[in-house]
């Protein structure tokens, strides 16, 4: 599975789970476990889902080393600049183009079968990639038209692992479940692949890329293995076009979803722009090299994997609006802090904080989109959001080199800050707390 992962106030407490259940009707609010009897479920997760973590770690690991090898891939054939960043733009790219078609894909097929044959196929294509570099020398077109097809076939799996977890486990479980297999995620692809990656991409590229092949199908494997009812599809199959439309209107008109869409907009605008200049950041005014880079990036990843188990106990004890509200502020703190404060332990706490704010955000608003959207909906709903991001990171890195050069880097940071500040402020009801939430559920979006 790609990286790439609740009721509020008191509505589900992460910390306890329900039994595989049928997804509630729409308009059912899920059990309240903090109210006596209100779950009398099993903590247990249920052995579907530890095959979709399992995957999910067996991915990871490969996505850690694909990763790492493509930019190393890319630079090793030519040392411009323009060319080493195609490929990470090329990887992106199909989330902007495909994003929403894919959305209403997840929605008119099964999507267990949607998840097992896109690995299947990622399997075949980085499988072809590595019999092509074992034979052949590696090229700036070859490498950007994989990393595209790659990314392109990353957009089906996403989407439709996204709006399948709500399939695996019960409604009071989504809290628990999304933490794990993010943790897990994050684990495997930023601190277990890239170490590996580098020593296998100096023994052998082609090898590195044989290994990703096979966690893809192993992945692949124990997706087919996962044993969920059938799904009917969802969208009514009139248009194409019509179902975007339908699922972009349910989300404008859903005013808690909508605003928190434009929270995180600005959230990963800033921190494509954190992450596009921090390299610089760290060399002209931390005065640290590529080790200190490096350390402090695993501080970022650190965060992510230590608070992302423990989010669905925070959140059933703080509920959403705290929880929520605790993450905006964090990343405005941590981003003023590192404009006003240059110090190497000050940029180390400020990134593990940034991290753990990022994945509590995360964790809470997926969990609550797995909750709150329709079934049929689902997917067209959670790519939409996943598009937002994944088209707000990129531009963000590309700000921050125009911002950075008028006004300097730690200027820049500040005014990330205050921009965060502001958009929460005005799409505050993004942070609303899950009891208002569960007020609307069952009413027309419009309401809400």
């Amino acid at each position: 599975m790609e990286h790439s992962t609740t009721p509020g106030d008191s509505a589900t407490d992460g910390g306890s789970a329900g039994t595989v259940q049928e997804r509630p009707a729409a308009g059912a609010v899920p059990p309240d476990p903090t109210v006596p009897g209100g779950d009398r479920t099993p903590t247990r997760l249920p052995a579907a889902f530890h095959r979709l973590w399992t995957a999910a770690v067996v991915s990871g690991l490969g996505d850690g080393l694909r990763y790492t090898a493509l930019p190393l891939l890319a630079a090793s054939v030519s040392r411009a600049p323009g060319d080493v960043a195609a490929v990470t733009v090329a990887g992106m790219l199909p989330w902007l183009l495909f994003g929403l078609l894919v959305g209403v894909l997840a929605d008119r097929v099964d999507r267990r079968t949607l998840m097992w044959t896109t690995d299947l196929v990622r399997g075949v294509l980085v499988a072809a990639f590595a019999v092509l570099l074992a034979v052949g020398e590696p090229s700036i077109p070859l490498i950007v038209a994989f990393a595209f097809a790659v990314g392109s076939a990353q957009v089906v799996f996403d989407t439709a692992a996204g709006a399948f977890l709500p399939a695996v486990v019960g409604p009071a479980q989504l809290g628990v479940a999304n933490g794990r297999l993010m943790s897990a995620q994050v684990l495997t692809s930023q601190f277990i692949g890239p170490p590996i990656a580098g020593v296998v991409f100096a023994f052998s590229v082609a090898w590195l890329f044989a290994v990703d092949a096979f966690t893809f199908v192993l992945a692949a494997v124990l997706v087919l293995s996962i044993r969920v009812p059938r799904r009917e599809p969802g969208a009514d199959g009139t248009g194409v076009g019509r179902d975007v439309i339908e699922g972009l209107r349910w989300l404008n008109r859903h005013r808690v979803l909508r605003d928190q869409s434009v929270i995180f907009a600005a959230m990963a605008l800033v921190s494509g722009a954190l992450l596009g200049i921090f390299v610089l950041y760290v060399n002209d005014h931390l005065g640290l090299g590529s080790l200190g880079y490096g350390l402090l990036m695993a501080c970022f990843a650190l965060g992510n994997v230590a608070v992302a188990p423990l989010v669905p106990r925070l959140r059933a004890r703080w509920g959403d609006r705290s929880a929520l509200t605790a993450a905006v502020l964090v990343v405005i703190l941590t981003l003023t802090s590192l404009a006003v404060l240059p110090v190497p332990v000050v940029a180390g706490l400020s990134l593990l904080l940034f991290g753990a704010a990022a994945m509590t955000w995360m964790v809470v608003t997926v969990t609550v989109r797995q909750e709150l959207v329709p079934d049929a909906l689902l997917g067209r709903v959670t790519s939409t959001y996943r598009m937002i991001g994944f088209g707000a990171n990129p531009l963000g890195a590309l700000a921050a080199g125009v911002t950075a050069t008028l006004i300097g880097i730690r200027p820049m940071l500040a005014a990330g800050a205050a921009l965060v500040a502001v958009v929460a402020v005005t799409f505050r009801s993004g942070l609303g707390s899950q009891t208002a939430v569960h007020e609307h559920v069952g009413k027309d979006p419009g309401e809400a």
